[in-house]
């Protein structure tokens, strides 16, 4: 399977003590697609991923998580730079389903980003078998790869 993924720049996080959280962010800068996102520090020219997700309502999701008290956390205790959201809207072909798009991306930017050693909170196993993962967007390539190829798991 070829996937494709265009990425957004990075939407700052800002502290949310006046709404009782921890970090917010304008929801207007995030849309109501299907997409992956990534919570990140950004310091200089580099970048660590935090947390990978994917959902069918990004900002809904969003919303969700800056209510999650051990992802912000999270977050708020990671060494030093900007805390950032990078959210990946991916581009479907006919007779590729959404759900199987947005689980295959998911689990190959988390197996990216631990194999570069970030520090995720969501570190979990993965068994993929082999797709390919084109990229496009402003982001350093040394970040997100223009292009990724993997194993697929039994079920994909």
């Amino acid at each position: 399977m070829k996937l494709e993924i265009e990425w957004s720049k990075p939407i700052r996080l800002r502290s949310g003590r006046r709404e009782g959280l921890i970090y917010t962010l304008d929801l207007n800068d995030v849309d109501n697609y299907p997409g992956i996102y990534v919570f990140a520090r950004a310091w200089g020219k580099s970048m660590e991923a935090l947390y990978v997700g994917r959902s069918t309502n990004v900002r809904r999701r969003i919303r969700g998580h800056l209510n999650n008290l051990k992802l912000m956390s999270h977050l708020d205790g990671a060494k030093n730079g900007k805390r950032v959201l990078i959210v990946g809207y991916p581009w479907t072909k006919p007779g590729q389903r959404m759900d199987k798009v947005l689980a295959t991306l998911e689990r190959a930017y988390i197996r990216h980003f631990l194999s570069e050693a970030h520090d995720l909170v969501n570190k979990q196993g993965v068994r993929i078998r082999r797709h390919e993962i084109e990229a496009t967007g402003p982001l350093p390539r040394h970040f997100i790869p223009g292009l990724m190829y993997l194993e697929r798991g039994a079920r994909d």
